[in-house]
C-alpha cells in the first residue's frame, strides 16, 4: 500500500472535504468512498489535544469516532482557570509560531490566536535565606559558585551546561543511535561538563528542568529540550480567552458528542476488533482503539493480550514529572513598597514564584510554579499543612507577604488520577530501551500523545502524535 503524507496547505483551505481534512491517502480513501455504508470504527480514549485531533483526522476520512474522557471536562492536559484572575493555564500553558499544526488547527477551526505577555523580564533571587537582585548576584555572599560559574545566575545554570556542548543539531537527533551514550544520568552528565555541587543544588531546585530530579534524567533527554531551544520563539502566543478554548472547539466539530466520565479499566483485542470495558460499567466495541492516555495512567488498565514484554515495561516505568501549582492573590501590592520585582526565583521548596498579568500588564494573581520532588513534598500535605507552609515559606524569602496574600486554587498535576503528572520524561538508559518501541502498534491497539512524538515540543508533540496514528489506521484499511 502507497501513502503519502499531510499536506496543511489542503487542511488550511479545503472546507469542501470536511471540517478537517489534512490526512490525504490515496488507497485508503478509495477503500473508504467504497465501504462508505459501513465505516471503520474507532473508539480513542482521551480528550485531550492527541485523542480530539485523532477523532477529527479519522472523523475526516469517513471513519467512525467515538471518544471517551475520563474526566468531566474536555482538554486533558491543557486547563484554562476560568475561575481565577487572569484565566491562567493550569496545563499547556502557551505556544508559538513554531507550532504550525496548532497554528493552522486554531485558524481552520476559527479560535483567535493571539500574542500573550510572557515573563517578567525582572525578577528577585532567594538563595540560602538571603534576597539578592541579579545585579548583585556575582558578588554575593549568597553565591556560594565556583569562580567560573559566579556570574552565571541560577535559573541560567542548566542552559549554560547544556548548551555548549549540545552535539544534537536537529530536532530528531536525540533517537539515533550515534547519541546513545548520553543516555545517561543528567547529573553524571553536568559533572562531565564542569558542574559543581553547588551549580547541581540550584539547577535542582529550578522548575526549567522540566524533571524530578537530576539523578534520575537521562542526560539525552535534557540535550533534546535544549536543541528545541537553540532557536527562540519570536513572539510567544495564547489562545485567546483561554488555551481550553482549542479542544473545546474541537471537541464541538465532532460528528459524535465526548462521553464525559468514561474511566477506562480494561482494553481487550480480539481477530475482528476490539472492546473497552469502563469503571461505570459500560463497554464499548470498535474495530480498532486508539490510546493518548499517559503511561502513568495505561499502567493501571488491564490489557489484553498482554502487551509484548519491552513494551510493558515502557509503560510501567515511563517518568512523569510532578508539578505542582499553588495560586494566590494578595490584597497589597507589596512589590511596590518594598521596591522589588514581583518575580522571584528561590531555591526553597517553593521554587519559582511568579505574577499573572492581564493585557494591560496588572498583576492578577500569582502563582508557586513546583516540580518534581518539591511538587510530591506539597502533595503529600494537608490541605491546612499546605497552607501553613506555603504562608512560612514566604515568609522567609518575602517578609510581610504572608499576611497579604489567599490561597485560591492549588493544582496538583501528580495527584490528578487522570494524569499523575504533567509530562513524561525518560530516565538513564530508558530512550534506548523504550523510544522505538513504545508506539508500536499491537494487535488493533494504537498509541498516541506527547509522550510518543519525536520532534515537536508542548502542545505540537500531541498533535504530531496524531498526525501518526491517524496514518496508521487508515493504512490498515
Amino acid at each position: 500500500m502507497t501513502t503519502r503524507k499531510f499536506n496543511r496547505r489542503d487542511f488550511i483551505g479545503g472546507l469542501s472535504q470536511s471540517v478537517l481534512s489534512l490526512l490525504v491517502l490515496s488507497r485508503a480513501s478509495q477503500q473508504l468512498v467504497a465501504a462508505a455504508s459501513q465505516p471503520t470504527s474507532v473508539l480513542v480514549l482521551g480528550a485531550g489535544l492527541s485523542g480530539l485531533y485523532t477523532a477529527l483526522l479519522l472523523e475526516a476520512k469517513g471513519l467512525s469516532v467515538t471518544v471517551l474522557e475520563a474526566r468531566d471536562r474536555i482538554g486533558g492536559r491543557v486547563h484554562t482557570l476560568n475561575d481565577i484572575p487572569g484565566k491562567p493555564e493550569a496545563g499547556g500553558q502557551s505556544l508559538s509560531e513554531k507550532y504550525q499544526r496548532l497554528l493552522a488547527l486554531a485558524e481552520r477551526l476559527q479560535v483567535p490566536v493571539e500574542s500573550s505577555i510572557g515573563l517578567d523580564k525582572e525578577m528577585l533571587l532567594s538563595v540560602r535565606g538571603q534576597t539578592v537582585l541579579p545585579k548583585d548576584w556575582a558578588s554575593a555572599s549568597a553565591n556560594h559558585l565556583t569562580v567560573n560559574e559566579r556570574n552565571l545566575l541560577p535559573p541560567l545554570l542548566l542552559t549554560n551546561y547544556l548548551r555548549k556542548n549540545n552535539p544534537l543539531q536537529d530536532a530528531t537527533a536525540w533517537t539515533k543511535s550515534q547519541y546513545a551514550d548520553l543516555d545517561i544520568p543528567l547529573d553524571k552528565y553536568l559533572r562531565s561538563q564542569g558542574a559543581s555541587t553547588e551549580a547541581l543544588r540550584l539547577i535542582d531546585c529550578s522548575p526549567v528542568s522540566l524533571v524530578n530530579n537530576l539523578a534520575t534524567t537521562s542526560a539525552l533527554w535534557a540535550l533534546r529540550n535544549d536543541q528545541r531551544g537553540k532557536i527562540p520563539s519570536k513572539q510567544p502566543l495564547h489562545i485567546q480567552d483561554g488555551n481550553s478554548r482549542l479542544p473545546e472547539k474541537m471537541a464541538a466539530a465532532l460528528k459524535s458528542p465526548v462521553q464525559l466520565n468514561k474511566v477506562v479499566e480494561a482494553i481487550r483485542s480480539f481477530d475482528n476488533g476490539v472492546e473497552v470495558h469502563c469503571a461505570d460499567g459500560s463497554s464499548f466495541r470498535a474495530n480498532y482503539v486508539v490510546v493518548t492516555l499517559p503511561f502513568s495512567v495505561l499502567r493501571d488498565v488491564e490489557i489484553t493480550p498482554r502487551l509484548p514484554a519491552l513494551q510493558s515495561e515502557a509503560v510501567k516505568r515511563l517518568n512523569y514529572t510532578a508539578v505542582t501549582q499553588v495560586r494566590f492573590t494578595v490584597r497589597d501590592r507589596f512589590w511596590e513598597k518594598d521596591g522589588y520585582p514581583p518575580m522571584m526565583w528561590t531555591d526553597t521548596a517553593l521554587e519559582s514564584i511568579f505574577p499573572v498579568r492581564d493585557r494591560q500588564y496588572n498583576v492578577q494573581s500569582f502563582v508557586c510554579w513546583v516540580s518534581g520532588d518539591s511538587a510530591k513534598k506539597l502533595d503529600a500535605m494537608s490541605s491546612t499543612g499546605l497552607e501553613q507552609f506555603v504562608r512560612s515559606q514566604l515568609q522567609q524569602i518575602r517578609p510581610g507577604i504572608e499576611d497579604n496574600m489567599s490561597i485560591v486554587k492549588v493544582v496538583s498535576w501528580g495527584r490528578d488520577p487522570f494524569a499523575r503528572g504533567a509530562y513524561a520524561h525518560f530516565a538513564p538508559g530508558q530512550i534506548r530501551r523504550f523510544q522505538k518501541i513504545m508506539a508500536q502498534p499491537w494487535q488493533r491497539i494504537h498509541f498516541a500523545g506527547e509522550h510518543t512524538a519525536i520532534s515537536s515540543p508542548g502542545m505540537e508533540s500531541a498533535l504530531e502524535s496524531a498526525e501518526r496514528v491517524a496514518q496508521e489506521i487508515l493504512s490498515r484499511k
